[in-house]
This record gives C-alpha cells, sequence and structure tokens, in this order.
C-alpha cells in the first residue's frame, strides 16, 4: 500500500521559499551560477543554439513534476519518504525537469522545420535524499532540452551533447555512461565523471520519448530531440576540487571569498571530525532519506554540523535478545536501527559537550519505543 503524503509544515514551506538560489541572476555570483553561464556559452560556441531560460515557481503540481513526465502516480517517488509535499496536489519539485513540458509545448507551436531550439532550465530542488559530502537536500540542477527535427534524436547526438558540457564544465576530466531508462526518454543513460579514478554522477540523459511528445500533443513526426539533466553542485565541486558540498552555502569568510569565482579550492583547515552510533527503536521500514530528514529537523541550527548519516543495521523485534530489547524499549512491532552520525562544523571544532548534546537530541526525536528508554546520548552507559 503506498504510503499516505505528509504535508510540510507552514514554516517549512517559509523556509524553503526563502533559501537562496544560488543558479539565481539576482544573487550575487557564485561559482554554482558562473559554471552554468559557461556551460551555457560553450555549447552556443560547439554550434547548439543559444539558449532560452526557463524559470519557474519553487511550489509546482504534482502534474507537473511527475504526471506529465509520465511518472505513475503509485510509484515510490510519489510517497512521502522522497518528496516534500506542500498539500495534496502541489509539492516542493524534485527536478527543474518540472518547467519542461510547458516550455517543450511552447517551443513545439514556433519552431520551423531543421530549426532547433535549446531550452535551459536551472533552478534548486529539493529532495529527501542521505547526507554525505556529495548530497544535500537542497540541490541545484540545470535541464537542458534540444528540440529539433526527428533526426536529432540519437544516441550520437546525444553523445555529442554530453561531451560539449562536460568539456565546458569540468575540461580535461573523464567521464563514462552506462544505461540508464528514464520515463520521459528513449536509451536513457546515466554519465559519472571520474574524480582521482572514482566515478561521480553528473547527469542523466536520452532522447525525448515519443510518448512524451504524444502527451503534450506535439507531433513526432515533426519533432525530436535530446534531454539532458545535470547536478550543478557536484560539477561545481569536481571543477573547483570543493570537498564537500556544504562549503557551497558555508558562511566563513575563508570559504565565501573563493564562492565568486571558478578557480581551483584553496583548502580551508579541515577540522577533526567526531562520530557516533545512536541504536533506536523505530517503526519498521523508515527510509534512509525519512530518517536524514528527522535528523535534520532535530538538528535544528545545528544541522549544518551533519558531515554524514549512515544506516549501519536494522534488526527486528524477534532477532534481538529479551535484555536488549528491553534496553533499548523496542516494541513487539518495531525494529532497532542503527545509525552511524558524523559530525564536522567547516569552521570550527566541536566540542565533545555540544557533540553529546547534539547526539541526545537526535536520540530523543528518532526515538520511538518505550518512552524513557533507550541507550540515551545524555546518559552515562554502563
Amino acid at each position: 500500500m503506498r504510503e499516505a503524503k505528509k504535508h510540510l509544515t507552514d514554516e517549512s514551506v517559509h523556509q524553503a521559499l526563502m533559501m537562496a538560489d544560488l543558479t539565481d541572476a539576482a544573487q550575487p555570483d557564485h561559482a554554482v551560477r558562473l559554471l552554468l553561464k559557461e556551460v551555457l556559452q560553450g555549447l552556443f560556441d560547439n554550434g547548439w543554439p543559444q539558449a532560452l531560460l526557463q524559470t519557474g515557481p519553487r511550489i509546482v503540481s504534482a502534474e507537473e513534476n511527475y504526471g506529465l513526465l509520465g511518472y505513475d502516480t503509485s510509484e515510490v517517488t510519489l510517497g512521502s519518504a522522497h518528496t516534500r509535499w506542500v498539500d495534496d496536489f502541489s509539492l516542493l519539485r524534485t527536478q527543474t525537469t518540472s518547467q519542461i513540458p510547458a516550455a517543450l509545448q511552447r517551443a513545439a507551436k514556433v519552431r520551423q522545420p531543421g530549426q532547433r531550439i535549446l531550452l535551459a532550465a536551472p533552478g534548486i530542488t529539493f529532495r529527501r535524499d542521505s547526507r554525505d559530502r556529495w548530497h544535500c537536500a537542497e540541490p541545484h540542477q540545470m535541464d537542458i532540452w534540444v528540440l529539433g527535427d526527428p533526426e536529432l534524436a540519437t544516441h550520437e547526438h546525444l553523445l555529442r551533447l554530453v561531451n560539449d558540457v562536460l568539456e565546458s564544465a569540468v575540461p580535461e576530466k573523464s567521464w563514462i555512461y552506462s544505461d540508464s531508462p528514464h520515463h520521459y526518454t528513449e536509451g536513457g543513460i546515466e554519465v559519472n565523471v571520474l574524480n582521482d579514478g572514482a566515478p561521480v554522477e553528473v547527469l542523466e540523459c536520452g532522447r525525448i520519448a515519443q510518448t512524451l511528445l504524444r502527451r503534450l500533443g506535439i507531433d513526432p513526426l515533426l519533432h525530436g530531440g535530446l534531454a539532458l539533466g545535470m547536478g550543478l553542485d557536484r560539477l561545481t565541486m569536481l571543477r573547483k576540487g570543493i570537498p564537500d558540498i556544504r562549503l557551497l552555502r558555508d558562511q566563513n569568510e575563508r570559504v565565501q571569498a573563493q564562492m565568486h569565482d571558478l578557480n581551483p579550492w584553496n583548502p580551508v583547515s579541515r577540522l577533526p571530525s567526531i562520530a557516533r552510533d545512536i541504536s533506536l527503536a523505530v517503526s519498521p521500514g523508515l527510509s534512509e532519506e525519512l530518517l536524514t530528514e528527522k535528523m535534520l529537523l532535530a538538528a535544528g541550527d545545528c544541522s549544518g554540523w551533519i558531515e554524514e548519516m549512515q544506516v549501519k543495521g536494522r534488526w527486528t523485534f524477534s532477532n534481538l535478545p529479551v535484555q536488549a530489547s528491553e534496553r533499548l524499549g523496542l516494541m513487539p512491532g518495531q525494529e532497532n536501527v542503527l545509525l552511524r552520525v558524523v559530525l564536522r562544523d567547516c569552521s570550527r571544532s566541536i566540542t565533545n559537550a555540544e557533540a553529546n548534546a547534539l547526539y541526545a537530541k537526535i536520540q530523543a526525536a528518532l526515538h520511538e519505543g518505550v518512552p524513557g528508554a533507550g541507550y540515551r546520548m545524555d546518559l552515562p552507559q554502563v
């Protein structure tokens, strides 16, 4: 059975709407915006059309974000574990692709035979995601779609588009790709840049699906093209050599001074981390994304200290000794989840007292077992 939608509070919606979009021309130029401008200029220099920028609201309908793009309403992507619902019918956009269907319809009406139209939709998006140095809950993306004659929709043209994007974004870095089906493309692929030999996913793309064109009332016998979506944060990190995605928004003066250009990152003192394992009694089946969101909400103003969260293990009530279940406050039907939470502030050292207080706050907020039980982080362990 599909999970019921969980709506955001008014305060959470307000915070999302007030968060700075690092791609926004109204903001001071940031490395993220400088990179997207280089990508669009690089495409133009390589013979692609001048980009038509698409901007849109952060709150969109489920039809715009999912339905028109071919997602089935029964898919897990639509559940509250992955989507920040504002109400039953609208959400904080999870992808800048939500701006594309209407833009494609407008482009198809004016496009002449032989003409190509390039649509670029950059902006902030909102996810319920894992927490590590490559992930955050409000990533910046840019969709690039090229609409032309049906003959444009080939694998060769797609690889040329990818190469031209990456040649501008991360010159001299190698990349690889693998098959990755999408709802709104044919021949979809996932592209990873090799960073010190390790693959980092940076974009997905494919030929515009004929099913999408028909759904939008666009004749696939007259129109076809390419669809590409890239992660601007990761590409900026790879371009500059930034080690942690949180640094893109860090307010430390030494960090901010390096966010107004695309020059190589000058390391700022990497302060020591603090790690703890938190053992919890929770409802069964909570996703890592939902646990991460609950943890960040509990951390409040200190959420920026959380560098990484991993689910290290899960055990059902019946898999644990009675003594362990009693100590946890684990009730029948619940499960024990062990989380590894790593703290590191980019600007200063976190004291042991501060770390212990934050771990205790997280434990208290996420514990769902017997009230007052559990491996309390604010009490000596015996």
